[in-house]
C-alpha cells in the first residue's frame, strides 16, 4: 500500500530544480539589501568633523567586530563623502577629492605598499601609468626607469604627485589590517603620516581590532590619529534591543520568499545568537532564505536552527570580539581624560558660551 502511494506522489524536486532564475534574482536582491541604522549614524556623526581639512586627525582608524557591518559602513561613508564633494567635482572635472582602495591579501608571502600604490594610481586616473619613466640616482648616474621596474619609492612619489594634482582630500582603505603585513607597525604608520603631511590627505583605515596595534606604541602617530569603533548591539540595553528589532523588521520586509517568517517576534533571540552584529544576522538570514528557496519557497522552522552559527564557531567569534573590545577600551574617540563627574564640574566652571 505504502509503495503504491509513493508511486502516486510526484518526484521530489532537486535543489537545482527548485531554484529557478527568478528565485536566484530575489535572493541576490536580498543579499544586496543594506540597512542603515543608529550605530552607523553615531559613528558618522563623530567621523565627519575629523575629515575637515584643518583638523589634526590626519589618520582615522575605524575598528569593529567581525560581521558588525564595517563594509556596509564604508559604502555609506563613501556615498556621504561623494555627496559632500559633488559641488567641487562639478566646478573642476580634474579634481578627485575622494578615493577608496582595499589592502587585500594577494596570496603572496611578502606584502608591500606596491599593490596599494598601484591601485591608488588607478583610482586617481593617473595617465600613462604603464609608460611612465622615473629618474633615479644609481652609482652616481641618473638613470631613467620604466614603470615595470619602478621601485616602491618611485611609486610613492607618483602617488604623492597625483594626490596633489587631483586635490584629493580623503583616502579610504578598506580591509586595512592587511597593511600590518607590509612591515613593522611604526614603518607603516610613518609612511601614512608622511603622505598625510606632504599631501594634506586624510587617511581612513577600516578593519579589525588589530589595527589598534598600528598606533598603540608610537606617540607621534597616536597624536595625529583618532580611533573610532563601530559598536555592536547589546542585549542588556533596551534601546539597542528596540533598534535591533527595527533592523530585523526591515530585513523581514525584503524577504525573498512569499512565505515570510515572523523574525521580528524573536528579535532578542536573533540579537543574542548574532552577538549583536548586523552582518552576522544578515548571514544567518541569507542561509535560511537559501534553504527556503531550495524548498520551493516553503518555510520550515528547522531552517533557522541550521542557519544559526554552530556553538563552537560562535564561541570563537565571541572570544575574538571580547578580546578586541578590551584592546581598544579607553583608546576610542570620545573616551575622555575626564570622568563624568570631573567633566560636569568643568562645564559648570565654564558657564555658557560668549557671543
Amino acid at each position: 500500500m505504502e509503495t503504491a502511494q509513493n508511486a502516486l506522489r510526484p518526484p521530489k524536486k532537486t535543489w537545482r530544480q527548485s531554484v529557478n532564475p527568478d528565485s536566484v534574482e530575489r535572493q541576490r536582491t536580498f543579499f544586496d539589501t543594506r540597512v542603515k541604522h543608529a550605530k552607523f549614524d553615531k559613528l558618522l556623526d563623530d567621523l565627519m568633523p575629523l575629515l575637515t581639512p584643518h583638523s589634526e586627525s590626519n589618520i582615522v582608524v575605524i575598528t569593529g567586530a567581525t560581521g558588525v557591518g564595517k563594509s556596509t559602513l564604508t559604502r555609506i561613508l563613501l556615498k556621504a563623502l561623494f555627496d559632500d564633494f559633488s559641488t567641487t567635482c562639478d566646478q573642476d572635472k580634474s579634481v578627485i577629492p575622494l578615493i577608496a582602495v582595499e589592502a587585500y591579501a594577494n596570496g603572496e608571502t611578502r606584502h608591500s605598499f606596491r599593490g596599494l600604490y598601484e591601485d591608488m594610481l588607478v583610482q586617481l586616473h593617473e595617465p600613462a601609468r604603464d609608460k611612465k619613466a622615473y629618474p633615479e640616482l644609481e652609482d652616481g648616474r641618473m638613470l631613467i626607469k620604466q614603470t615595470s621596474r619602478a621601485t616602491i619609492g618611485m611609486l610613492r612619489k607618483s602617488v604623492e604627485n597625483a594626490l596633489k594634482n587631483r586635490k584629493t582630500q580623503v583616502c579610504v582603505v578598506d580591509e586595512a589590517y592587511h597593511m600590518m603585513r607590509f612591515g613593522k607597525d611604526a614603518a607603516v604608520m610613518d609612511t601614512l603620516k608622511s603622505l598625510a603631511n606632504t599631501t594634506g590627505v586624510k587617511w581612513v583605515l577600516v578593519g579589525s581590532f588589530d589595527l589598534f596595534d598600528l598606533v598603540s606604541d608610537h606617540g607621534q602617530i597616536a597624536r595625529r590619529t583618532s580611533l573610532l569603533n563601530l559598536d555592536r548591539y547589546r542585549l542588556e540595553d533596551s534601546r539597542d534591543r528596540a533598534e535591533f528589532k527595527q533592523i530585523v523588521t526591515k530585513l523581514q520586509r525584503k524577504w525573498p520568499c512569499q512565505e515570510v517568517p515572523n523574525f521580528a517576534a524573536i528579535s532578542d533571540e536573533l540579537l543574542e545568537v548574532s552577538l549583536g552584529c548586523v552582518g552576522l544576522l544578515k548571514s544567518l538570514l541569507l542561509d535560511a532564505s537559501a534553504m527556503q528557496l531550495g524548498n520551493a519557497g516553503a518555510w520550515k522552522g528547522d531552517f533557522l536552527r541550521k542557519a544559526a552559527k554552530a556553538n563552537t564557531l560562535r564561541r570563537v567569534i565571541a572570544q575574538e570580539i571580547e578580546q578586541g573590545e578590551a584592546k581598544v577600551r579607553g583608546a576610542l574617540f570620545g573616551e575622555s581624560f575626564w570622568d563624568d563627574q570631573a567633566f560636569e564640574a568643568l562645564q559648570n566652571r565654564m558657564g555658557g558660551c560668549h557671543a
